[in-house]
């Protein structure tokens, strides 16, 4: 389901760059033939039929979006508490054993401890695929806008401005980040995810501490 739906996102994100692609290359094309005004005249019903084409694609690819966030939010809150859960546990039970100071010359505590590993390994680069593919399809979604004000700045014929404008008006209106629920997939998330999991391995390293401290201490009494 991951994979599903990391392959969903970049597709999406191929769309949008498709898009800001054609708006680049009719901000190119209004440029070179600004000069020649009878060839402008003759092109702007093709390209005004252009800008409306891409305008209806950016609409169906935003619905497109906010259908994706319904139909994955509950897999991607179980991904990321999964995430964060495994992650957790797995790096205590690491600075365990580096607390104690256990050596692993048992070749199945070793290979336990390798397979540990491996699963960490697998949790953070997953948890990081998606947060990309999330973060990178958002910018190239973002950056439309950018584009369509280049267009607007670099054509003359008000028609066309028009439709500019509305499309403008569109992007503005349209929210094209990838969130589960309330829970925006951006780099700000990967983030959160560092620090909530430093702040627990503290707080449990200090519970492990504070055990051994009064075990050590009922057992000097006890003696």
């Amino acid at each position: 389901m991951d994979m599903l739906y990391m392959n969903c996102v970049c597709i999406l994100k191929a769309c949008f760059k498709r898009i800001n692609d054609n708006l680049e290359n009719m901000r190119e094309y209004m440029m070179v033939y600004r000069l020649d005004k009878i060839c402008c005249k003759q092109r702007n019903p093709l390209l005004l039929i252009e800008l409306r084409a891409l305008k209806k694609q950016h609409l169906m690819i935003s619905n497109t979006v906010q259908m994706l966030n319904i139909i994955f939010s509950l897999q991607l809150l179980a991904t990321v508490i999964i995430t964060f859960t495994r992650i957790t546990f797995i790096l205590y039970y690491q600075i365990l054993y580096w607390q104690i100071g256990i050596i692993l010359f048992n070749v199945e505590e070793y290979i336990y401890n390798t397979f540990l590993i491996m699963i960490l390994m697998h949790y953070f680069i997953k948890i990081m695929l998606i947060i990309w593919a999330c973060e990178t399809g958002k910018n190239q979604a973002l950056q439309i806008g950018t584009t369509v004000h280049d267009v607007l700045n670099s054509i003359d014929d008000n028609e066309i401005k028009n439709e500019l404008q509305l499309f403008s008006l569109q992007i503005l209106h349209r929210d094209n980040t990838f969130s589960a629920k309330s829970l925006i997939m951006d780099a700000t998330l990967l983030t959160a995810i560092v620090g909530n999991v430093s702040t627990y391995l503290l707080i449990l390293i200090q519970f492990f501490k504070m055990k051994y401290y009064c075990d050590n201490e009922i057992a000097r009494n006890v003696t």
